[in-house]
């Protein structure tokens, strides 16, 4: 399901809830719910709409450290998976194994 309908039924089922139960409310009440569904739909939207392009390498950390400690001779799956994902993903000025795995192992 993409974002965006996620979203939706999220707001949907936030707004919708309380709206409802807010048929009969006196304006303060009012004021109060909304002021409430703002931050909520705010604070909701960041999950929705992160981006996990960067997933390959996060997950590649272990393997990255494994292959620098052992000066290249150990090239783990993940690691290998996200060299790939690196190489098909970036542009030329790519960096060798030894500084992507640096790279992976410093930032994630």
């Amino acid at each position: 399901m993409h974002a965006w309908k996620k979203l939706a039924i999220a707001a949907m089922m936030l707004i919708g809830s309380q709206v409802t139960a807010n048929e009969k409310a006196t304006p303060f009440d009012k004021v109060m719910t909304y002021t409430s569904i703002l931050p909520t739909a705010l604070t909701t939207l960041p999950s929705y709409t992160t981006d996990d392009s960067q997933k390959p390498l996060k997950t590649a950390k272990t393997d990255a450290l494994a292959f620098i400690g052992s000066d290249g001779e150990i090239r783990g799956a993940q690691f290998e998976q996200a060299s790939r994902y690196y190489r098909a993903t970036y542009s030329s000025p790519l960096m060798s194994d030894m500084q992507l795995a640096q790279a992976i192992a410093s930032s994630f």
